[in-house]
C-alpha cells in the first residue's frame, strides 16, 4: 500500500472519535485524493468499497444521522486491504475512453482543444486611448494675439509569441523518436501623431499634422530532432517515416501492442501597449494650460496541450494555461465630483420604499436611465484595473472538465434594444410547462438508482436531451445575424447554457447569475444531471463533449450555491450523483464535485462574533475623541467591506422578489449595520448636555464622513450623513462653521432623476468601493416589477411560458457591476481597540427617545394641548 494512503486511512480513523463533521469530511477528501493517485479506480470491488464508506460518512456528517462508528472503521479496514491489490496502472492509455480521430483532419468544433479554448477567451484588444481634458477658455480681450494649440499622441506596441511543438514516438522495441519545433515572432511598432493649430486675429484656424511611424519585425524558427536509443541519422524526417513503415509491417504480436506517441504544443504570448496623450494651449507664447495622460496595457498568455496516442488513436488529451492582463492609467487631472441640495428624507426610509410604485415613476425608470448608470459604472471599473490583475485559469481533458472565468464586455450595445423589435422567431416551437412555485420545492433524486431509458425518452420528446437548443430560442437579430438571446422555453435556455461552442460566455455568466428568477437550484441541478447521464451513455466524441460541458455548469452552480439552498434534498441529489460517477469509473468528476460541495458547507457568517473582541474592558472609559477621524473611518470601512463581500448575488435577487430575510441573511446583516451606525451617530450627538459638545461631536463625524468618502465607502458615509440630516438633529440650531462643512455632502441622496447625484458619485469612484445597497435593491425591484417574466403570447405564436430574457439581461447588468466591485479589497488591518469602542453600535437610543431629547433642547413652537 502507498504510504500516503496508509497515512490518510489512519488519520481518518483517528478523527472519527472527535465527532467533528468538517474534520471528518476533509479527512475523507484527502483519502480520496490519495486513492486517485495510487490506485486503479476502475476496479469494481474498490469502487463498491469507496461508495459504501462515503454513504456512511455522508449520513453522519451531512444529515446528522446516528451512525455506528464501527461501520466506518470496518469500511476503512476493507478499503485498506483492497488498495494494495489494485495499484494504479503505469500505462497512461489503460483507463481513458478511446476516441478515434484522424490526425490529419481538422479539429472537431465541439471538441475541446487549445485553439477552440483560446478563441473563447475574448483576448483583450487595446482600444485607442482618448482621455477627456477640461476645456480651456481664453478670457483675453486682445484680438491681435496668436493662439496656438498642440496635441501629441504617442503609441508604442510590442508583441511577442512563441509556439513550441514537440512530438515523442515510443516504438515497441524501446526506441524513442523526439522532434521539436519552435517558432518565435516579435513585432514592435511606434507611432507619433502631432497636431498644431494656430489662430490669429481675423484669420481662420490653420492646422498642421505630423506623423512618424516605425515598425520592426523579428522572426526565428528552429528545429530539434533527437533519436534516443539509436544513432542520429542525417535525415530525421525520413527516418521517422521509415520507423512508421516498420511499425505497420511488424508482426502480429507487435501490432497488438503498437507504439505510443505524444504531442505537446505550448503557446506563449506577451503584449505591451503604451499610449500617451498630451495637450497644451499658448497665447502669444504664454502657456495657458497643459494636460497629459498615459495608459499602459500588458497581457501574458500561456497555454499547453498534450495529446497521447496509441497508434493513430487519440486516447487522452489534457490542457492547461492562464491569461493575465493589467492596465495602468495615469493622469495629472484631479478627480472631481459634484453634489447638490440636501436630501428630502431620511436615508433609512428608502429601505421601506422598494416596490412602491406610488412614490416612484415606473415609466421614467423603464426608459433605461438606471440601467445605463450601471453600464457606465461597469465602464468606469475597467479604467481602474491597475488595482488588481485579471487572471483567467483554464484546464481541459478527455477525463476532466473545463473552466474559464472571464471579465465580461460592456453591456451597452446589448441593452440598447429595450423592446421586442428585431427578434428572430425560433425554427421550432415547444411550449414549456408552467414554472414550479417557490413553495413547492422538487424532491431529491437518488441518481445512483435512477435509470434513464434512451428509447423511452426519444418517444416522449424531452428538450433537455436535445443535442442543440438553438432551434427553440428567440434571438435578437441584426443584419440577418443572430446576436443575443431574447427568450425561449426554460429547458431550452438551460440546454443552451451547456453549449459553449454556440452560446457566448456572456450568456453563460448571465444565466448562472439570474437562473433563480425562473427555476430553483435543486430543480436545475436535477435537470442538468439528467442531461449529463443521457449524454454519457453515448460513446461518440460530440456527446462526451456535451456531457463534459454540462458537468462544468453543474460545478459552477455548486460553486455559488448559498447556505440557505444547501438543504437535505440538494445534498442528497449531489452525493448520490457522486456515487454514480464513482460507480461508472469517473473518479475525476466525482472528486471535483464532492470537493466543491465541501467548500460550500461552511458555517454561516456570525456578525456578532465578528464585531466582538477578546480585549479586557478598559479601565478608563473611552470616547470618540480618543481616536483619529481617519482611523475611525478605516475601521468602519473594514467592517463594511467584510459584510459586503459576504453578500451573494442570489440574496439580492431574492430580496427584489419577495423581501425574505431568511433567504438573504448576509444582506440583512449589511443593511442592519447601516441602520445601527446611523442611530448610533445620532445618539452620540444628541445625548451631549451642552451645545458646544454637540457641535464638537457633529464636527468630528463630519471629518469621519469626509475620510469615508475619500475611501469610497458610501455605506457608512451615507449612514452618518443620514444621521446628521435626520429631522431630530436638522431642526436644531447649528453654528455656521458646521453648515458650511456640510455643503459638500448634502446632495448625494436627492431623489431627483432616480438619485442622479449618488449615481454620478459612484460612477466616478475609484475601487475598492463599498456601495450603498439600498439603491441597488430598489433598482432590482423595479426591474422585477416593471418587466414581464414571459414574452407576450401574441408575439410568440400564442405560445405561453416563453421566458423574457431581456429582463435577465437587465438584472445581470446590475449584478455584474456589483460583482466587479467585490474584486477589490481594502488593505486595512483590524484594530480591536476601536472595534471594542464601537461595541457593535449597541449604545443607541430609539426614534421616540431621540425626538424627546430634540424637543428638550429646542422646544416646539406649537402650544401643548394641556
Amino acid at each position: 500500500m502507498s504510504k500516503e494512503i496508509d497515512i490518510s486511512i489512519r488519520y481518518l480513523d483517528n478523527v472519527l472519535s472527535s465527532n467533528n463533521a468538517n474534520l471528518i469530511l476533509n479527512s475523507t477528501a484527502a483519502l480520496l485524493e490519495s486513492i486517485s493517485k495510487h490506485c486503479d479506480t476502475t476496479n469494481y470491488e474498490l469502487k463498491r468499497c469507496i461508495i459504501s464508506l462515503l454513504r456512511i460518512i455522508d449520513k453522519k456528517c451531512f444529515f446528522n444521522e446516528n451512525v455506528d462508528l464501527n461501520q466506518i472503521k470496518y469500511s476503512l479496514k476493507e478499503l485498506g486491504s483492497l488498495c494494495p491489490k489494485h495499484p494504479k496502472s503505469t500505462q497512461s492509455y489503460a483507463t481513458p475512453k478511446i476516441i478515434e480521430v484522424d490526425s490529419d483532419s481538422e479539429a472537431n468544433p465541439e471538441e475541446e482543444n487549445i485553439d477552440n479554448l483560446l478563441n473563447q477567451l475574448n483576448l483583450k484588444k487595446v482600444p485607442c486611448f482618448s482621455p477627456s481634458f477640461p476645456a480651456i477658455d481664453d478670457e483675453s480681450d486682445d484680438e491681435n494675439g496668436v493662439t496656438t494649440k498642440q496635441k501629441e499622441e504617442e503609441r508604442a506596441e510590442q508583441h511577442g509569441q512563441k509556439v513550441c511543438e514537440e512530438e515523442v514516438v515510443k516504438l515497441p522495441d524501446g526506441r524513442e523518436i523526439r522532434m521539436k519545433k519552435t517558432k518565435t515572432v516579435n513585432v514592435k511598432q511606434t507611432t507619433k501623431h502631432v497636431t498644431i493649430s494656430t489662430k490669429s486675429a481675423n484669420m481662420p484656424e490653420v492646422s498642421r499634422q505630423f506623423m512618424n511611424t516605425k515598425r520592426g519585425f523579428d522572426e526565428d524558427e528552429e528545429s530539434e530532432d533527437t533519436n534516443f536509443g539509436s544513432p542520429l541519422r542525417t535525415d530525421p524526417f525520413e527516418r521517422f517515416k521509415l520507423m512508421l513503415q516498420d511499425k505497420e509491417e511488424s508482426s502480429d504480436s507487435d501490432a497488438s501492442n503498437p507504439g505510443s506517441s505524444s504531442k505537446t504544443k505550448t503557446i506563449e504570448r506577451n503584449s505591451e501597449v503604451s499610449q500617451k496623450v498630451s495637450e497644451k494651449k499658448e497665447r502669444d507664447g504664454k502657456l495657458l494650460a497643459e494636460h497629459e495622460a498615459s495608459k499602459l496595457d500588458k497581457s501574458n498568455l500561456f497555454a499547453k496541450q498534450i495529446d497521447t496516442f496509441q497508434g493513430n488513436t487519440l486516447i487522452d488529451r489534457k490542457g492547461e494555461g492562464s491569461y493575465e492582463e493589467s492596465t495602468l492609467i495615469k493622469s495629472d487631472q484631479p478627480q472631481q465630483s459634484q453634489v447638490a441640495t440636501p436630501p428630502r428624507m431620511h436615508v433609512v426610509e428608502y429601505m421601506m420604499m422598494f416596490g412602491d410604485d406610488n412614490k416612484n415613476n415606473e415609466n421614467e425608470y423603464l426608459k433605461g436611465t438606471t440601467i445605463s448608470s450601471y453600464v457606465r459604472l461597469n465602464s468606469n471599473l475597467r479604467t481602474h484595473e491597475e488595482q488588481f490583475r485579471k487572471k483567467i485559469q483554464f484546464e481541459f481533458s478527455t477525463a476532466g472538465t473545463s473552466s474559464t472565468t472571464i471579465d465580461l464586455d460592456n453591456l451597452s450595445d446589448l441593452l440598447n434594444q429595450t423592446d421586442f423589435n428585431c427578434l428572430r422567431p425560433p425554427q421550432k416551437w415547444l411550449e414549456d410547462v408552467p414554472h414550479s412555485s417557490n413553495n413547492q420545492q422538487p424532491k431529491a433524486i437518488d441518481w445512483q438508482r435512477e435509470s434513464i431509458d434512451k428509447h423511452r425518452i426519444h418517444k416522449e420528446k424531452d428538450l433537455l436531451l436535445e443535442d442543440d437548443a438553438r432551434e427553440y430560442i428567440i434571438f435578437r437579430e441584426k443584419n440577418g445575424k443572430a446576436l443575443e438571446v431574447r427568450g425561449g422555453p426554460r429547458d431550452a435556455l438551460i440546454v443552451y447554457a451547456t453549449q459553449p461552442g454556440h452560446s457566448t460566455l456572456l450568456y453563460q455568466e448571465a444565466f448562472l447569475i439570474t437562473f433563480r428568477t425562473f427555476i430553483n437550484v435543486l430543480e436545475l441541478v436535477n435537470k442538468l444531471i439528467k442531461r449529463f447521464i443521457y449524454m454519457s451513455m453515448s460513446t461518440d466524441a460530440q456527446s462526451e463533449s456535451k456531457a463534459r460541458h454540462t458537468f462544468s455548469v453543474i460545478v459552477r452552480i455548486i460553486d455559488e450555491v448559498t447556505h440557505y439552498e444547501l438543504d437535505r434534498d440538494l445534498i442528497t441529489s449531489i452525493t448520490s450523483f457522486v456515487y454514480r460517477l464513482i460507480h461508472e469509473g469517473n473518479f475525476t468528476f466525482s472528486r471535483i464535485l464532492r470537493t466543491r460541495l465541501l467548500e460550500r458547507l461552511r458555517e454561516p457568517f456570525d456578525v456578532e462574533q465578528f464585531l466582538s473582541t477578546n480585549l479586557a474592558k478598559p479601565k478608563k472609559p473611552q470616547d470618540l475623541f480618543d481616536f483619529k477621524s481617519a482611523d475611525i473611518a478605516c475601521q468602519l470601512t473594514f467592517i463594511d467591506s467584510q459584510l459586503y463581500h459576504k453578500i451573494e448575488s442570489a440574496e439580492l435577487l431574492w430580496w427584489s422578489q419577495e423581501q425574505n430575510e431568511n433567504r438573504s441573511r448576509n444582506l440583512v446583516n449589511f443593511t442592519e449595520q447601516f441602520n445601527k451606525l446611523s442611530f448610533w451617530v445620532r445618539t452620540q450627538i444628541i445625548i451631549q448636555s451642552s451645545q458646544k459638545d454637540r457641535e464638537r461631536y457633529m464636527m468630528k463625524f463630519i471629518k469621519v464622513m469626509k475620510h469615508l468618502r475619500e475611501m469610497c465607502n458610501f455605506n457608512s458615509y451615507l449612514a452618518i450623513l443620514s444621521a446628521i440630516m435626520s429631522t431630530p438633529l436638522a431642526r436644531l440650531e447649528w453654528d455656521k462653521k458646521i453648515k458650511d462643512a456640510l455643503k459638500d455632502h448634502t446632495g448625494i441622496m436627492d431623489t431627483a432623476q432616480s438619485y442622479k447625484n449618488y449615481r454620478a458619485l459612484l460612477q466616478t469612484a475609484k475601487p475598492p468601493c463599498v456601495p450603498y445597497i439600498g439603491i441597488i435593491l430598489q433598482d432590482l425591484t423595479f426591474v422585477h416589477a416593471g418587466n414581464p417574466d414571459t414574452i407576450p403570447a401574441d408575439r410568440c405564436n400564442n405560445k405561453k411560458n416563453i421566458l423574457n430574457y431581456l429582463k435577465r439581461w437587465n438584472q445581470f447588468a446590475i449584478l455584474d457591476s456589483i460583482r466587479k466591485l467585490k474584486k477589490w479589497n481594502y488593505d486595512i488591518k483590524r484594530n480591536d481597540i476601536i472595534i471594542q469602542f464601537f461595541n457593535g453600535f449597541q449604545n443607541r437610543i430609539d426614534e421616540e427617545k431621540t425626538w424627546e431629547l430634540s424637543h428638550l433642547i429646542k422646544p416646539s413652537n406649537r402650544k401643548s394641548k394641556a
